[in-house]
């Protein structure tokens, strides 16, 4: 299975989270393309397209990074994706609407998104391992 895994991370913690879940795909045999920059349109040629923010503002995906990788994207008519982040206050209710954004633009979630407050503790840590699990 081939994936592409785009993460913005301000404070590390949602780099923390992308670092478990490609150290579980990389045990689980995938090949995984990482990127902590603006990707384009050839980001969807792969079977998984996943996607990592923090909760951003007032609770929102980053803007700097992630959001414009959507919209460059443009399509996800069918394609599979899975989302993940981090938030340092509130209660994480950006990745309801990031997931609800997601299925409006017609992607297949694959799993439920993960979201933690700051730094992965050790349920979180199982939860990515078990997300990479039913990918």
């Amino acid at each position: 299975m081939k994936v592409n895994l785009v993460y913005y991370s301000g404070s590390g913690h949602t780099e923390e989270m992308a670092n478990i879940l490609v150290d579980a795909m990389w045990e689980k045999g995938m090949e995984v393309n990482v990127f902590n920059e603006e990707v384009d349109s050839d980001f969807s040629n792969t079977d998984l397209m996943v996607f990592g923010s923090p909760a951003c503002g007032t609770e929102e995906v980053d803007d700097t990074i992630i959001m414009p990788s959507i919209d460059a994207i443009g399509e996800f008519k069918d394609k599979k994706v899975f989302m993940f982040g981090s938030f340092g206050w509130g209660d994480g209710a950006y990745m309801d609407s990031w997931k609800e954004l997601m299925e409006e633009k017609g992607a297949v979630i694959v799993t439920e998104p993960i979201v933690c407050l700051e730094s992965p503790d050790d349920e979180a840590i199982e939860k990515l391992k078990k997300a990479v699990e039913s990918f």
